[in-house]
């Protein structure tokens, strides 16, 4: 295993990763990667073993409902990297099954990688989404065929890959990317149909980045991107050798679709323990509204208590995904897709409406309040300690400066922008989540039923009795 500074150290690897046009040698150092940096630094010295085989539990293959449960708690308490570490390499587990019916030797090839790396104790990215030039054409129309990741040319040792891959979070600070088809692939697409994995400093990948992370060095102004916040990447692959030893989908158009699918499973899968951001959610806006003094009006208990059946129906489907979960050949578990692809499209189809009544509730000081910065100012502070403490004295200017912060920032900044974009794409747009339920919804089931309560189910002579509210 790694400590934190051993981690910090193999970042420093020749990796060609640029920002606002500048190279960056180490991204430990550098202002705009050194909080994320230093996050997952910690998250290594937490777990941090000297025994004999000893790995972080990130690497743990859930087989029960109570592996689910741990996951999370590992992930919550390891950060985002760790999350979509876990994340691409479950999604590998899940798919092993059938690629191994299709080839045994990708099977191995997967599970001999994913206990490299965690015999390595390396951090991994999810890279999936190709640059897909015209959308309106398919990957072996386009005018450029680097618009897709696609084999250019192939030796007996391997294959070489050219292409660009878009929105891959975290690329620049991890140590591999997991390379999949970002959807299905038709006959005559083979050369589209691959998934692999390099390091990030294999020659020929170049990763440029950008980021929410705050460019103020004050920071308390930015109380969740300032301690939290990452970079997303967009890797580019020029004529890049991979071994066959790390090419897991050779060509097999047929497959390509599983590796998508799973990913997409694992990548929205965290609605399963989405129920606490929901309820925090539902507290901000009732602390708000005692902060503005408007708690006990009609309207606003009407609006909270739309935040509550939000956050209760969030709950209902997280715990719905796991308990419907599904057990793989190799005995992994993974969660219901029907729950958790409809609970995902539920959760960002309401997301701008429980937005709108955080800012509706909490008004315009949640882009103008003031720093705290200015609180501590000597000619300024005691004015704003003043004219912002609430008039019944339950919160100070501090506290209730605190709470428009952090709603700014959670909903109205860089931050709160990226969040928005990717609450809604992240794990695929809102029609996929639609199609994927539709998938997995037992719709000859519901026609059945449809066909005994009208009669014309086979045996049915007369309409059954059971259609009302109540049945």
């Amino acid at each position: 295993m790694k400590t934190g500074n051993q981690y910090r150290e193999s970042l420093k690897d020749g990796r060609a990763t640029y920002i606002d046009g500048q190279r960056v040698e180490d991204p430990s150092s550098h202002p705009l990667f050194k909080t994320t940096v230093d996050n997952v630094a910690e998250s290594y010295d937490n777990y941090f073993s000297t025994e004999a085989d000893a790995s972080h539990p990130l690497y743990m293959v859930p087989q029960t409902a109570a592996d689910l449960d741990r996951r999370h708690e590992v992930l919550t308490d390891s950060g985002m990297i760790a999350h979509i570490t876990s994340t691409v390499l479950l999604a590998m587990v899940s798919a092993a099954p059938q690629l191994g019916e299709l080839n045994p030797e990708y099977r191995k090839r997967m599970f001999d990688y994913i206990d490299y790396c965690r015999k390595n104790d390396l951090r991994c990215a999810e890279t999936i989404t190709d640059a897909k030039g015209d959308r309106k054409l398919r990957p072996g129309a386009q005018d450029d065929p680097d618009f897709y990741v696609h084999v250019v040319d192939r030796n007996e040792k391997g294959i070489f890959v050219t292409g660009a891959k878009l929105h891959i979070t975290g690329a620049s600070v991890v140590h591999e990317l997991v390379v999949l088809p970002t959807k299905a692939m038709r006959p005559g697409e083979e050369q589209y149909a691959v998934a692999f994995a390099v390091p990030v400093n294999t020659p020929g990948v170049t990763v440029v980045n950008v980021t929410y992370a705050p460019r103020s060095e004050e920071q308390r102004h930015y109380p969740i991107s300032g301690p939290h916040n990452m970079a997303e990447g967009f890797v580019v692959f020029d004529n890049v050798f991979v071994p066959y030893e790390r090419v897991f989908l050779d060509g097999e158009t047929s497959h390509a679709a599983v590796l998508a699918h799973s990913l997409g499973l694992w990548e929205r899968a965290g609605v399963m323990h989405a129920a606490e951001g929901a309820d925090r959610m539902v507290g901000l806006a009732a602390l708000l509204a005692e902060a503005n003094g408007i708690a006990n009006q009609t309207h606003i208990r009407d609006r909270l208590s739309t935040m509550a059946l939000y956050a209760t129906m969030v709950r209902a489907g997280g715990e719905a995904s796991i308990a419907n979960a599904t057990t793989n050949a190799d005995g992994s578990i993974s969660p219901s897709p029907l729950f958790v692809s409809a609970t995902k499209y539920y959760m960002a189809e309401l997301n701008a409406q429980v937005t709108d009544i955080l800012h509706d509730i909490a008004g315009t000081m949640t882009v103008d309040c003031p720093t705290i910065a200015d609180l501590e100012n000597e000619v300024v502070g005691p004015l704003l300690e003043e004219a912002l403490g609430t008039p019944d004295g339950s919160m100070s200017a501090a506290q209730r400066m605190r709470l428009f912060h952090y709603l700014r920032d959670l909903t109205a900044d860089a931050y709160g922008g990226w969040s928005a974009v990717t609450r809604s794409l992240a794990g695929g747009g809102q029609y996929a989540q639609r199609l994927v339920t539709l998938k997995h919804y037992d719709l000859e089931n519901a026609k059945q039923l449809a066909r005994e309560s009208v009669g014309i189910a086979d045996g049915a002579t007369t309409a059954a009795a059971h259609v009302g509210l109540g049945n």
